[in-house]
C-alpha cells in the first residue's frame, strides 16, 4: 500500500484538537514546550505507524478504514500543560530502590538533603517553612557525560483542596553533562492532610525514563514552636478529652549498643517535627513532652500537645 501523507497530517491534526487543558488541580505538569511536542509527536506517530502495518495485512484496507478505525481514540493529554489530571487509579507507581526509604526518613526531621540518587541523576531539595507557607528548592543534577533531554517534572497530590503546590516557573528542557538545574516549589497548607505529594521527573537519556519519589513534605511542615510551663501543659492536655482530638500509637525502637534508650536520638525525632520541647515538664526523665502550633491558611490555627513515653524493657514508644 503506497503511502498517504496528507491523510496522516490531518489525522494528526485531529488528535492534536483533542488536548486541552483540564480543570483537574491535583498535579503541576512543567517541562520545556519543544521537549513535550517531541514526546508527544514521536508517541502519535508510533501510533499511526502500528495502525498502517496492522491494516497492510489485508490487502483490501482502505485510507478511510484506517482513520476511522482511530476516531475517537483516547490518548494522553499533552504534557506541555499547566494543569494535567490523573483518575485516583492513575497514582504514580513509587520507585523503589535500597536507600529511598533511608533518605526519605531522614529528610522527615531534616530541611535539605539527597532524596534520590543512580547512576545518572540526583534529586536533592532544601526547604524552609513559616506559618501556613513553605519554599522548596528542587535540585535535578545530571551524573552523566551526556545531556538528559526532554526533562519534565510532575508533582501529584491526592488532596489539592488541603495541600496546595505550584512551581515558581517552567523548566529548561535540557540539563547539560555533570551540571545540574534547581526549580522553586512554592507550597500551601490549607487544612489537614495525610499523604505527602508524589513527585515524577521524566527525561530522555538513550531511553525514556522516569523517576516517582515522596515529597517530604508533612503537617508537622508547618507547626511552630510554643513555649509553656508544667501548669499550662497539662491544663490544656486536661482540655483535649480524648478522641477524636487525641490519637495514641505505639512502635518499636532501637536501643544503643549498652542497651539503653537512645535520647539523644528521640529529643532529635521530636524536634525535626517542629515541636518545642519543655523540659523539667514530665516527672519521669525518659518521657519527652513537646508543644506547637499547626498553621492552615482555611483551618486557622491549632495548638498541638506531644508526649513520648519510652519503655526500655518493651523497646517501644508509647506516643500521644
Amino acid at each position: 500500500m503506497p503511502p498517504f501523507p496528507p491523510r496522516v497530517s490531518a489525522l494528526l491534526g485531529r488528535l492534536n484538537k483533542k488536548h486541552g487543558d483540564t480543570e483537574d488541580k491535583r498535579v503541576w505538569v512543567h517541562g520545556g514546550k519543544e521537549a513535550n511536542l517531541e514526546r508527544d509527536l514521536v508517541a502519535r506517530k508510533t501510533l499511526v505507524e502500528n495502525k498502517l502495518m496492522s491494516s497492510r495485512e489485508g490487502d483490501a484496507a482502505q485510507p478511510e478504514d484506517i482513520l476511522r478505525s482511530l476516531a475517537g481514540l483516547d490518548l494522553p493529554t499533552s504534557s506541555n500543560n499547566v494543569n494535567g489530571s490523573l483518575n485516583d487509579d492513575q497514582v504514580p507507581r513509587l520507585t523503589v530502590g535500597p536507600n529511598i526509604d533511608r533518605w526519605f526518613e531522614k529528610l522527615t526531621c531534616s530541611t535539605e538533603g539527597v532524596l534520590y540518587e543512580d547512576v545518572q541523576i540526583q534529586i536533592g531539595i532544601k526547604s524552609r517553612y513559616q506559618g501556613h507557607i513553605g519554599q522548596m528548592a528542587i535540585y535535578i543534577g545530571n551524573k552523566i557525560s551526556a545531556p538528559l533531554m526532554s526533562l519534565t517534572t510532575t508533582v501529584y497530590m491526592s488532596k489539592p483542596d488541603a495541600l496546595s503546590l505550584s512551581f515558581a516557573k517552567i523548566p529548561p528542557s535540557t540539563i547539560a553533562p555533570l551540571s545540574q538545574t534547581q526549580q522553586l516549589l512554592h507550597i500551601e497548607c490549607k487544612r489537614f492532610f495525610a499523604d505527602p505529594p508524589i513527585l515524577t521527573v521524566s527525561f530522555l537519556a538513550g531511553s525514556h525514563q522516569a523517576v516517582s519519589i515522596r515529597l517530604p513534605i508533612f503537617l508537622t511542615k508547618f507547626v511552630e514552636h510554643v513555649k509553656l510551663d508544667q501548669t499550662e501543659f497539662f491544663e490544656r492536655w486536661k482540655l483535649i478529652g480524648g478522641v477524636p482530638r487525641e490519637a495514641q500509637s505505639v512502635f518499636p525502637i532501637d536501643l544503643t549498643a549498652s542497651g539503653q534508650l537512645d535520647s539523644s536520638k528521640n529529643r532529635q525525632a521530636v524536634s525535626g517535627h517542629q515541636f518545642n520541647i519543655l523540659d523539667e515538664i514530665d516527672p519521669n526523665p525518659n518521657n519527652l513532652v513537646g508543644a506547637g502550633i499547626l498553621h492552615m491558611s482555611n483551618e486557622g490555627k491549632v495548638g498541638c500537645l506531644l508526649r513520648v513515653e519510652p519503655n526500655k524493657d518493651a523497646k517501644v514508644n508509647n506516643h500521644r
